[in-house]
């Protein structure tokens, strides 16, 4: 009992707003920049986002990873997180389209680009389909887990919270930054998610990678640039995703977006995520 329970002793240290908070004091040039942002005394969105905002997603999500270290899960660990990861990504496009609504007054070019990324998340007609869709029977037919009605544990109903009062929110701003940092974390939490799969794989049938066919096509859909899916000539579908959202903050004036409010919305959402990964971990270390 006492090798499951003292490395999440450790790890209660990094709940709620630590991750981002060890961030900021190691890194006071950001900090100093931050507040300066919120308190209106900086304009340039393209300096929030390229020096500061991408720089502290890249740094928590590489101590995520190894928080989680994929390398070290049981079966049971494993099939954790990908049940709760994909309690999240079936709900993902239905706020990414419940957003796009919420701004289409205040920024119909902003609801165009959420609408595209419901489109490509939630399947448009003729084309990919649905990706939760993918994703769920790629694991039944590789792996067969089935993860179709799975249950959330409280850490992913507040993920879940956050994002629906941050798609529903009356400033445009905010759901421009907690969609930046929605789609910012993408990518590391796919490759994440790869890692974790294949353990799973690796641990129950002694199958990685490539030879998880159709997970394997789901991973390239979302990470190569190439891929047939991708509608942004050379970005993958989620660096599309990412770069689509991060033209508003770069160009906020132009857009008419408060930048403390996209600030705000962008502490909200990477705060409530990074939460929920030290969460899951501590969760996923009780058991077998």
């Amino acid at each position: 009992m006492t090798t499951a329970t003292a490395p999440a002793s450790g790890l209660d240290e990094l709940l709620g707003n630590a991750l981002v908070e060890q961030y900021l004091h190691d890194n006071p040039e950001t900090r100093g920049y931050l507040h300066s942002v919120l308190l209106g005394n900086q304009q340039s969105g393209s300096a929030l986002v390229d020096r500061h905002l991408a720089p502290m997603i890249d740094r928590i999500y590489t101590r995520i990873r190894d928080l989680v270290d994929p390398t070290i899960l049981t079966a049971a660990q494993a099939k954790f997180f990908i049940e709760q990861l994909g309690v999240f990504a079936r709900h993902n496009a239905q706020f990414l389209r419940t957003a796009g609504t919420t701004v289409e007054g205040a920024c119909p070019a902003l609801a165009q680009e959420l609408r595209r990324n419901f489109l490509e998340e939630g399947g448009e007609p003729g084309k990919v389909p649905a990706h939760y869709i993918l994703y769920s029977n790629a694991l039944l037919s590789d792996l067969g887990l089935r993860i179709n009605g799975c249950v959330p544990v409280p850490a992913t109903v507040m993920l879940l919270v956050v994002h629906e009062l941050m798609a529903t929110s009356h400033m445009p701003g905010i759901i421009a930054g907690g969609y930046y940092a929605t789609e910012g974390v993408a990518i590391a939490e796919t490759e994440l998610l790869r890692e974790i799969t294949n353990r799973y794989g690796a641990l129950t049938s002694e199958a990685t990678g490539a030879d998880l066919k159709a997970l394997h096509y789901y991973y390239q859909l979302h990470l190569d640039d190439g891929h047939d899916a991708a509608q942004v000539d050379g970005l993958s579908v989620e660096a599309a995703h990412i770069e689509g959202l991060a033209r508003f903050i770069r160009t906020s004036d132009l857009f008419h977006l408060d930048l403390p409010q996209v600030l705000e919305g962008f502490l909200q959402v990477l705060n409530a995520m990074a939460h929920w990964w030290v969460q899951l971990t501590i969760q996923a270390r009780e058991l077998n």
